[in-house]
């Protein structure tokens, strides 16, 4: 093997062993990459399993519920890792309904007239808690969330007419989860649509006792 052989073969070799270092450390932070935060914002709707009412006080119910199909989500989430995160979650679900039905007041006598009233309800989630992802190399990133903090409610109701005229309020700070999970959808390195549903108690105290139990449903795009 000539000088110049035997040169060119060192620095092949020379050049081999520095790149091995390189080449490992780029896959090592390839695989145990990720975002350290993320924000999520996006439509979200709620539904009420079980339909008791709401009650204004002792005399006065309705029999409508806090279901809300207009609402809004939105979250921070801070990555300790791969597959570990605290989120911070805010939600308003906005309930409006309007209709003509039977209404039965009494002072002292009770008397039933059909006329026209309107729902108003709010129900606002401010909760904070773990969240788990399942990171892989696919595009698709199943995760799952425990939150747990306050809800502030509200419902209104009013009737106005000839017959009958009834104002009711009521509102209430109280305790309130989520337990859920979801899917994100990556469609580009920054963004990916994210698509979820919890179940979202809160425990209202009013006098018709219980938890309010809501389900949550959200859709909207994380941003990384």
């Amino acid at each position: 093997m000539t000088h110049a052989t035997k040169t060119v073969a060192t620095f092949v070799f020379v050049l081999v062993l520095m790149c091995s270092p390189a080449s490992a450390n780029a896959q090592t932070s390839t695989s145990t990459e990720y975002p350290k935060f993320e924000v999520f914002g996006g439509y979200s709707a709620i539904g009420e399993s079980d339909s008791r009412g709401i009650v204004f006080g002792p005399n006065a119910a309705v029999g409508d519920n806090y279901t809300a199909l207009a609402g809004f989500q939105t979250s921070l989430i801070g990555n300790f890792s791969k597959h570990i995160g605290i989120r911070g979650d805010f939600s308003a679900h906005f309930g409006n309904v309007s209709g003509r039905g039977p209404i039965t007041a009494c002072n002292p006598t009770c008397i039933t007239v059909t006329q026209d009233n309107q729902l108003k309800t709010r129900v606002y989630n401010f909760l904070d808690g773990p969240e788990f992802k399942a990171r892989n190399s696919t595009r698709f990133t199943p995760f799952a969330y425990a939150l747990a903090g306050g809800a502030h409610t509200s419902a209104t109701f009013t009737a106005t007419g000839p017959t009958v005229n009834l104002l009711f309020k009521n509102s209430d700070n109280s305790f309130a989860m989520a337990l859920g999970g979801g899917l994100d959808v990556r469609v580009s390195k920054r963004v990916s649509v994210r698509s979820s549903m919890d179940y979202n108690p809160v425990f209202v105290g009013d006098s018709s006792g219980g938890t309010r139990n809501l389900v949550r449903f959200s859709l909207g795009l994380l941003f990384h």
